[in-house]
């Protein structure tokens, strides 16, 4: 097999995985209940040690950082930020960071009640409603598990679809 049929065999078995997180998503009723199910999918299927939310803490955001901490299984697994901060931190945009080097400022999004012990990062800023309101941070020991030059396509595509699943949740709140 080359080089080529490599990358390709291994892009549709990360597309199968994130399809089957993705066709789980729907089930979800409540906000917590949606990034429960994320949580354990993104967990279960790519191996990922550590995985939280960063908020900032706007209108848009608000709803989410109260579901978020009502749930057992979330609540510790947050950071809310500003939207000064987020925007320090991040690029605009949803295109997926990926990052193993420099990360004491990438720092300022763990959860304050949970320190990970990470050398890669994956950061996946996500909205709702056509708004950035935060990210969902995947986190490893492994310095070479994320690295900036690796393709983020399949990544960022699946974070559009977590961000209209979202945006419909809130939107049946409202």
């Amino acid at each position: 097999m080359n080089k080529e049929e490599e990358i390709k065999r291994g892009n549709e078995e990360i597309a199968e995985r994130f399809n089957r997180i993705e066709v789980k998503l729907p089930a979800s009723r409540d906000i917590a209940g949606f990034f429960e199910t994320l949580f354990t999918g993104i967990e279960n299927e790519f191996k990922v040690p550590f995985v939280w939310l960063t908020l900032m803490n706007t209108k848009k955001g608000a709803p989410i950082i109260a579901a978020i901490k009502s749930s057992n299984i979330l609540k510790n697994r947050l950071s809310v930020i500003t939207p000064e901060l987020f925007s320090q931190i991040l690029p605009p945009g949803i295109k997926p960071v990926l990052v193993n080097k420099d990360l004491q400022p990438y720092y300022k999004l763990l959860p304050s009640r949970n320190k990970y012990f990470v050398k890669s990062l994956a950061l996946v800023p996500f909205k709702v409603n056509d708004e950035i309101v935060g990210s969902w941070n995947n986190g490893d020991a492994a310095a070479d598990r994320y690295e900036p030059d690796m393709e983020t396509d399949l990544l960022q595509k699946f974070a559009e679809s977590v961000s209209r699943r979202l945006t419909e949740l809130i939107d049946a709140d409202s």
